[in-house]
């Protein structure tokens, strides 16, 4: 009956030891998440090290001309006849990636203040857009596009002219019938872009924020507490087969080791591993339509928020894995010993 005890209770610990290593590799995730996921820092690093400001122009450029297309009473309409490729060309100038990386910056702020329950709804600022597009560089860069379009019809020009009609997709020439159109038209495009608003809403302040905020609060805290299951693992093979000093350093040692190494493997793979995720599952679901180029963007700022979000776990799991391997190591040589003992021989 005591062997049988013996026997049950040691496949218990191992049962335990293999569990502790899952839950251990988890938590080692989950809690590193919880901690940086909801850091703003975290995705301003990502997208400055992905150089997304810079690969962005592709991205705004195939937007605006879906939006130039589609919209009809919007300051996009007046642009419509603009392909994609002369969007391009023009949004580099017209949003350059200071301009980006505000927006940008001011969005991911946002969207994490609300997430951390600091504000009711996430609003992004378009005034330091507006103030560029009416400057005088903005206004250059505006003037340019319809200097690429065919020249303005005399019927156009008139209009213009007179001030009968509001900002018109074509080339107007410096004067028309003596008339300086310059002061005319850099007037209509500051008007034009005075209709862009204010500020444009991310997350609206809705009667399901609390409920929703709540689930999230629930989650983060289960991720925060995730440490305590590989814990309350060792626990329990201490209590069912620990009972000296060497058998505390096998039970102990080896799912350190394991844990800890494969942890630290994920950690250091993590990278490619996010990529390849998101090239499985993520990106056949997104629109057929949307470049390949700007899918590897997504991917790439996935793959490096991932890597950086686990980082901390690579140096926590390397110590791990050290502490198993030298506690394995001293229970090795102390059974060695036991073994050139003269009572053991004897």
């Amino acid at each position: 009956m005591e062997n049988t005890l013996k026997v049950l209770a040691g496949i218990l610990a191992g049962f335990f030891a293999i569990l502790f290593v899952i839950a251990t590799v988890l938590a080692f995730a989950l809690y590193n998440i919880e901690q940086s996921a909801f850091d703003a820092d975290l995705y301003k690093q990502a997208l400055i090290e992905e150089k997304v400001y810079q690969r962005l122009h592709e991205l705004t450029a195939h937007e605006l001309a879906i939006a130039a297309q589609r919209s009809n009473n919007s300051v996009l309409s007046v642009f419509r006849n603009l392909s994609e490729e002369e969007w391009r060309g023009f949004v580099l100038k017209l949003l350059p990636p200071e301009q980006l990386r505000i927006l940008a910056e001011d969005a991911v702020t946002q969207v994490m203040a609300y997430l951390n329950g600091e504000s009711d709804s996430a609003v992004l600022s378009l005034a330091s857009l507006k103030s560029y597009l009416q400057s005088p560089a903005g206004v250059n860069v505006i003037y340019e596009m319809l200097k690429a379009q065919p020249d303005c019809t005399l019927e156009q020009l008139s209009a213009m002219a007179l001030g009968q009609q509001a900002l018109t997709l074509c080339n107007p020439p410096d004067t028309f019938l003596v008339i300086d159109l310059r002061p005319i038209i850099d007037a209509q495009i500051k008007a034009t872009v005075s209709l862009i608003p204010e500020q444009v809403t991310l997350i609206s302040a809705n009667s399901a924020k609390p409920r929703d905020l709540r689930n999230l609060e629930n989650l983060r805290l289960v991720m925060h507490l995730s440490p305590l299951l590989p814990m309350l693992c060792l626990l329990v093979i201490t209590a069912l087969v620990v009972r000296s000093f060497r058998d505390w350093l096998n039970w102990w040692g080896y799912p350190l080791l394991f844990a800890g190494f494969i942890s630290m493997s994920l950690s250091a793979l993590s990278r490619p591993l996010a990529a390849g995720v998101f090239q499985i599952f993520i990106a056949p679901a997104l629109p057929e339509a949307l470049p390949i180029e700007i899918v590897d963007v997504f991917k790439d700022l996935t793959a490096t928020i991932v890597h950086n979000a686990l980082q901390p776990t690579l140096l926590v799991a390397g110590i791990m894995a050290l502490i198993g391997l030298i506690m394995v190591a001293i229970a090795f040589l102390l059974r060695k010993r036991i073994q050139k003992s003269p009572a053991y021989k004897s």
